[in-house]
C-alpha cells in the first residue's frame, strides 16, 4: 500500500509559475465530506474504508489499524481517499488572491474556503506559504481546494507580482501604514489581485512597492487582525464592487 501512496506523476504544468519540486502529485484526504468533494472533483483515485462506500472510484475495505496509519486526525471517520492534485491553470479570474508567506495551515485553509465563497477562484501561494495540500490546510478548507485554481509558485513574490501586472491585474496589498479604507479601493474594470502577507510581518516592502493600491481596515482597540479574518473582510467588500 505504501508504494501506491507514494507514487508520483512527473508532468510539468504550464502556468507561468515554476512549480514546487519534490512534493509529488498524490495526497490523502480523510472524512466523508472531503472524500465526497474529492470524488465529485474527479480527484480521488482510490478509497480506503471501514465500510462499503458506493462510488465509481476503486474502493478497498481495510482494517481500523490501516485507517489509523493513513489518518492524521485523532478520531478518524473511517474513510480515506488517495487523490491526485488538480492541474493548475494560468490565472484568468477577475478576482485573484495571492498569499505571500502565509505559513499557518489553518489560516491558508480558511482563506481558501473564504476565497471560494466570495468568487476569488484563482489563488496563488508564494513559495514560502504553507503547502496547499497539507492535511491541516485541506481540513480547514473544507474541500474548497477542489473548486479553486490553486497555484503553488516557486518564484520570488516580486516576480509573481510582476507576472500578474503583465497579465493586467491591478495589485491591492494590505499595509498597516496605508490610509486608504477598503470602500475607496478603485477596482476600475481591470482584474484585481488581493495580496495578503505573513502573519507576523505582513506584506513585504518589496511587494508593497509594486502595488497599485494599499489598503488598511479601520479598527479600534487593537492594531491588527488575524490574516484570515482580514482577508475575509476584504474579499467580502471587494466582491460587492
Amino acid at each position: 500500500m505504501s508504494e501506491i501512496i507514494t507514487q508520483q506523476r512527473q508532468t510539468p504544468k504550464q502556468n507561468g509559475f515554476k512549480e514546487k519540486e519534490g512534493k509529488g502529485d498524490s495526497f490523502l484526504v480523510e472524512g466523508f465530506h472531503l472524500v465526497e468533494m474529492a470524488v465529485k472533483a474527479k480527484a480521488a483515485r482510490m478509497i480506503f474504508s471501514l465500510k462499503e462506500y458506493a462510488s465509481d472510484v476503486p474502493t478497498f475495505l481495510v482494517t481500523p489499524e490501516i485507517i489509523a496509519k493513513l489518518s492524521s486526525t485523532v478520531s478518524p471517520e473511517g474513510i480515506v481517499a488517495l487523490c491526485q492534485k488538480l492541474p493548475a491553470n494560468p490565472p484568468s479570474n477577475p478576482r485573484l488572491l495571492y498569499l505571500e508567506d502565509v505559513r499557518d495551515p489553518g489560516n491558508v485553509g480558511t482563506l481558501l474556503r473564504t476565497a471560494l465563497a466570495f468568487g476569488f477562484h484563482d489563488v496563488i501561494l508564494s513559495r514560502s506559504s504553507s503547502e496547499a495540500y497539507a492535511s491541516k490546510v485541506l481540513q480547514a478548507s473544507q474541500g474548497a481546494i477542489f473548486s479553486l485554481n490553486v497555484i503553488e509558485s516557486e518564484k520570488s513574490p516580486e516576480d509573481d507580482i510582476r507576472f500578474l501586472k503583465e497579465r493586467g491585474y491591478r495589485i491591492v496589498v494590505t499595509d498597516l501604514k496605508a490610509a486608504l479604507p477598503p470602500e475607496e479601493i478603485k477596482t476600475l474594470d481591470a482584474p484585481l489581485a488581493l495580496v495578503l502577507g505573513n502573519e507576523a510581518r505582513g506584506v513585504s516592502p518589496a511587494v508593497v512597492a509594486l502595488a497599485d493600491q494599499a489598503v488598511r481596515i479601520p479598527m479600534g482597540g487593537i492594531d491588527s487582525l488575524n490574516v484570515a479574518i482580514a482577508g475575509g473582510i476584504l474579499m467580502y467588500l471587494l466582491a460587492r464592487k
